[in-house]
């Protein structure tokens, strides 16, 4: 009988070689891929595979089928959002769970319509966005476990009804403000973020505020805009309203997050494409796009795959130990600043 090799489960599988090696290796392969590729060696009779791995293998299917992760969500429209997605989608399979994202309507507002779609199989649920409190009480009757990524600015009623998970944002704003205004020498600043509509941008906004004032820079009201017109989120067009509105440029604009960065660097653009190089840009999240011709936008690095994955490990130790207390639980973030 012929011996199976690395090569015949590639082509079984429509994988390259590569792949399949460091999937038996156990190298930098995903869960999803090295369990399937193991699964396959198993089915094939492939004789050099690993026992460690067979028995990882074996644990991972014990721990399969544990049931539903309901994931509900409301935007698409952000490399933060795809890539805090891929970590959930990731550490829910970990875990030996099922993810199930559901984008809420707008008009959804007690939450009836989602309620439908909680199947006797969903063991808790995951607010990966804010949603108002009428909404969250409404999907309160389904008697899940709830773990929430953000809250609005009053957070209290949210953190009576599950764990609330923010990225750390007062600090890394303040010192990220600060390296601007010391070692770019900007004395006029700007802010564009949402900051009465979130915790994590309000703490954005108070440590931009708050790094100003340990350089005894006085801010002009006319020049922070912290309320997007729409009550939601800065779009573009919003952006553009925001800067058009300025009654002079700054030295530096200060950004909620790397989409509104770009937002600003893109209108720049089209009014002075020197303008647009010159200026300082800030953001958070570090989801800029190499190809984006503005390369010195300053940000703050997130681990935003780790972070979905801590947020699908919350939920599930409330699932498995729902007499736990409440946590309200702050992730590190890391400044970026040698650009």
């Amino acid at each position: 009988m012929k011996r199976v090799t690395i090569q015949d489960i590639a082509k079984e599988m429509g994988l390259s070689r590569n792949t399949v090696a460091k999937a038996l290796s156990d190298g930098a392969v995903s869960a999803q891929t090295k369990y399937a590729v193991v699964q396959k060696a198993m089915e094939m009779g492939y004789a050099k595979l690993d026992d460690s791995l067979v028995t990882e293998y074996q644990e991972k299917r014990k721990r399969t089928n544990s049931g539903t992760i309901l994931v509900l969500f409301n935007h698409w429209q952000s490399v933060f959002w795809n890539r805090a997605l891929a970590g959930i989608s990731t550490g829910v399979s970990e875990e030996g769970y099922r993810m199930q994202l559901h984008i809420v309507d707008d008009a959804d507002e007690d939450g009836e319509e989602t309620l439908q779609v909680i199947g006797p199989d969903v063991k808790g649920i995951l607010f990966l966005c804010i949603f108002p409190i009428r909404f969250v009480k409404g999907i309160e009757k389904a008697g899940l476990p709830m773990t929430f990524f953000n809250t609005p600015v009053n957070a209290i009623e949210y953190i009576e009804r599950g764990d609330v998970y923010n990225v750390e944002s007062f600090y890394s704003m303040n010192h990220l403000t600060s390296y601007v205004i010391e070692k770019k020498d900007c004395r006029k600043l700007s802010f564009i973020g949402y900051a009465e509509g979130s915790r994590v941008v309000q703490a954005r906004f108070l440590g931009y505020m708050n790094a100003c004032n340990q350089h005894g820079i006085q801010l002009d009201d006319a020049m922070q805009f912290t309320r997007p017109s729409n009550q939601t989120y800065f779009s573009y067009g919003m952006v553009e309203e925001a800067i058009n509105r300025m009654p002079y440029m700054p030295d530096a604009i200060i950004c909620e997050n790397d989409d509104i960065a770009k937002c600003v660097a893109l209108v720049l653009v089209q009014r002075d494409p020197d303008l647009a190089r010159r200026m300082v840009i800030t953001g958070f999240d570090n989801t800029i796009e190499e190809d984006f011709f503005k390369k010195d936008i300053i940000t703050v690095e997130v681990r935003i795959e780790e972070l979905g994955k801590r947020l699908v490990r919350s939920l599930i130790d409330r699932v498995k130990n729902p007499q736990m207390d409440i946590a309200f639980v702050t992730v590190a973030t890391y400044p970026v600043l040698d650009k």
